[in-house]
């Protein structure tokens, strides 16, 4: 990119990042080629707001890998997910950006520079000719900056080292996060409604967890990082507190519904964590045989690790006592079968979406789902068939005669208080 003279700033104006000068020939190194072009994986180091976020949620609609950090504690993790560009707030962060490009920079990589700078502010310096160590800044915008704005700068670098196609820089972030304690303070969580197929009304919700710092990561990589099983129960008793946040906000518009959440077998042994979830429950006052049942399904995950069965059966009976309902989750997929289901004291089956979206694509296969809804209604289980994205999906649910259903068809999942757009057929 050349520079552009009217950009410059007034005589006196501070250098946001201290800046350096670069000879013309390196004045813009480009993210490197190899290979056909993908779309650069993008770093935002700034403080966090409702309308970064939002950005971050377009820009991963348009197909870019997406991260950010907001705390010192958190620059390895920034480091470790391999940005091809870092877009940075020139006065809150200046220093945390330039630790992080130095970090980048041990391994000789070029990591080209945006700067978000206040409204009516000029410039840090010369687009073009200024650098940020061995990094160059080719792009300034306000906080307040148009998508297109951003895309515009993108575009006019060479794109693509293939990373942007590799989770590997996704996983190397949540493992430095989970190392500098960073992990759970920045997990939150969302939520999808759950339709009743008989009334078309919301039957329930289900909490899934997302990561502030890599929004559209896959979930299901938050938990298997989680090795260490206190980690994992704590985040867990996380999602506790979500969902029952949302089952009270819910209910004083007298239109609550039971929340879900996802708990591994293995923690759902540990006693401690049964004593946690039962002190919660009764702490909400929840906790009860009468209207709290049903307030909090616990969705059991798919999980390798041995639990003694017997053991996990009478633990389950004695959470039921306290109103908790439990379901079987990623029914089709790896270990999960039908075991489970006649051992475990669980009211519901969840077909797992690629189970589910396998047997749409191959309808010769339909056979298979429809026996085990059969037998589930036959033991008294409800069914629900996760995957709905599209009319068809919808239709081939309803032949399989489930009760229920979730996914993108009805909306993606949403922060609490956001379930006005719900779509009802």
């Amino acid at each position: 990119m050349s520079a552009d003279p009217s950009l410059a700033p007034p005589p006196g104006a501070a250098a946001g990042f201290g800046l350096g000068l670069a000879s013309p020939a390196s004045a813009c190194l480009p993210v490197a080629v190899e290979g056909r072009a993908v779309l650069p994986r993008l770093l935002f180091v700034h403080a966090a707001d409702a309308a970064s976020c939002q950005a971050h949620a377009e820009l991963r609609s348009r197909g870019y890998s997406v991260a950010w950090i907001g705390h010192a504690a958190e620059i390895a993790a920034g480091t470790a997910f391999a940005p091809d560009v870092v877009i940075a707030d020139a006065q809150s962060r200046g220093d945390d950006l330039i630790t992080v490009l130095d970090q980048i920079g041990h391994d000789g990589r070029i990591c080209p520079v945006i700067e978000l700078r206040p409204p009516g502010e000029y410039p840090s310096a010369v687009l073009g000719e200024a650098m940020i160590g061995e990094h160059p800044l080719v792009g300034s915008l306000e906080r307040t900056y148009k998508i297109g704005a951003l895309t515009a700068i993108l575009a006019s670098l060479a794109t693509g080292t293939g990373r942007s196609e590799d989770a590997g820089g996704d996983r190397r972030m949540i493992a430095a996060l989970l190392v500098e304690s960073r992990l759970l303070p920045n997990l939150h969580y969302e939520f999808l409604p759950k339709i009743d197929l008989t009334t078309d009304q919301v039957a329930g919700y289900e909490a899934l967890g997302r990561l502030r710092n890599i929004p559209g990561v896959n979930p299901e990589w938050l938990f298997a990082a989680m090795t260490d099983a206190g980690i994992e129960a704590a985040a867990t008793m996380k999602a506790v507190t979500a969902a029952l946040d949302l089952w009270l906000a819910l209910s004083v518009e007298q239109r609550s519904a039971p929340v879900a959440i996802n708990c591994s077998q293995a923690v759902l042994a540990d006693p401690l964590f049964q004593a946690a979830l039962g002190d919660e429950l009764r702490r909400r006052g929840v906790a009860s045989n009468g209207p709290g049942r049903g307030v909090l399904i616990i969705e059991i995950t798919e999980d390798a690790r041995p639990v003694d069965t017997q053991r996990l059966v009478r633990d389950m009976n004695g959470l039921r006592d306290l109103g908790v309902v439990f379901s079987l989750d990623d029914f089709g997929k790896g270990a999960t079968n039908f075991d489970r289901v006649f051992t475990l004291p669980i009211a519901e089956l969840k077909i797992d979406k690629d189970f589910f979206g396998h047997c749409a694509r191959h309808v010769h296969e339909l056979g298979i789902l429809r026996e085990v809804v059969r037998s589930c209604h036959a033991r008294g289980l409800s069914t629900v068939v996760e995957g709905v994205e599209t009319e068809e999906h919808l239709a081939i649910a309803r032949d399989l005669g489930a009760r229920c259903a979730q996914g993108f068809y009805w909306g993606r999942p949403m922060a609490a208080g956001s379930f006005a757009h719900v779509r009802v057929i």
